[in-house]
């Protein structure tokens, strides 16, 4: 549009953020549409981004020949290059849903969307998040994310009470480059939290979803978790990738009860106001490895053998080995570590 300001429209995902994961907005979802903008002045990187979800899918409408049921995104993110290896940034984003109309006020493309909530007499769901990340000589980088979901400040002071309202969720991870002096391997380590019950609402339509998909973290809410990455690329042809992931999380026993992992469940059936502590209900444990070998005969064809072994630490009996190989002409391959 200028040479400050960029636009994109299109169907894709978007994330935010320097990790594997991100708390704020990732690309785990499927596609949907949306308008981004973009804007460069002098330290200050401003995006707008406005999204058009869909709260169900086609399996659960029972029906193809019907539309699925649509609600909205909103989001603003400044980031502000404070020196040259460290930058911060706040990020804001609201859901919202309408029976017949979308709510133009969320047009609005300056930040803090509470003032548009009171002055639209709104309960929309609003999340505010804070990213950032540093560079140490090159060579390691170390980011981190805190979302904010809800939360009561005199309740934050006495974590010992477990109020169910301080939904909140917390990452923080590094990368190595040319580790330990070897040309061309790298690692990276990052954790991730998340509270009971954050990302969901009480309108069950407004929580941060696409298609009941977490817009978020796969997992959803009330887990823990530990990602050890590595890549190593020998020759310009070879290139070894490794993992390992460690992850535990609070499962509801049975439908009828909400202990906070599963954000499509509205908060309204929480189990209590207080004592609400991550890894509350049935806890799953998994044990995750896996890792890929690519290699290049010619340019942009590529060979490809992957595996993975998963198993889940409270039950030896679920567990998960795979192998498989493949051909890629001219096509990136998208990173996904599975759960």
């Amino acid at each position: 549009i200028s040479p400050h300001v960029h636009m994109q429209i299109g169907h894709a995902t978007n994330f935010i953020g320097d990790g594997i994961r991100s708390l704020l907005l990732s690309d785990y979802a499927q596609e949907y549409f949306f308008l981004k903008l973009n804007t460069h002045i002098w330290k200050l990187d401003y995006q707008n981004t406005f999204a058009e979800l869909s709260a169900t899918t086609f399996a659960q409408a029972g029906s193809g020949t019907d539309l699925l049921t649509k609600k909205y995104m909103a989001s603003h993110t400044l980031q502000v290059h404070l020196f040259p290896k460290l930058t911060v940034g706040i990020f804001e984003t609201v859901l919202f849903h309408r029976k017949d109309h979308f709510e133009f006020q969320y047009l609005n493309p300056v930040i803090l969307y509470r003032s548009v909530e009171g002055a639209i007499g709104s309960p929309d769901n609003v999340m505010l998040g804070i990213n950032g990340s540093m560079d140490i000589k090159n060579r390691i980088q170390l980011y981190g994310q805190v979302i904010i979901d809800e939360f009561i400040f005199k309740e934050v002071l006495h974590p010992s009470r477990g109020n169910w309202a301080n939904k909140l969720g917390g990452q923080i991870g590094a990368k190595y480059f040319n580790a330990f002096g070897v040309n061309r391997l790298d690692l990276q380590a990052e954790f991730n939290t998340v509270r009971p019950y954050t990302y969901s609402h009480f309108d069950s339509i407004a929580n941060y979803t696409h298609q009941l998909t977490p817009l978020a973290h796969p997992l959803g809410a009330n887990f823990k978790e530990l990602i050890l990455k590595a890549k190593y690329q020998p020759s310009f042809k070879w290139t070894f990738n490794g993992y390992i992931l460690l992850y535990k999380v609070g499962e509801d026993p049975t439908a009828s009860v909400n202990y906070g992992s599963d954000i499509n469940k509205s908060y309204l059936t929480r189990i209590a106001d207080y004592g609400i502590n991550t890894l509350q209900g049935k806890v799953k444990s998994i044990h995750h490895i896996g890792g890929t070998i690519s290699y290049q005969p010619f340019h942009n064809y590529y060979l490809d053998l992957n595996a993975y072994y998963r198993v889940n630490g409270n039950d030896k009996t679920e567990v998960t080995k795979y192998i498989g190989c493949g051909i890629r002409v001219n096509f990136w391959r998208k990173d996904l570590t599975l759960l």
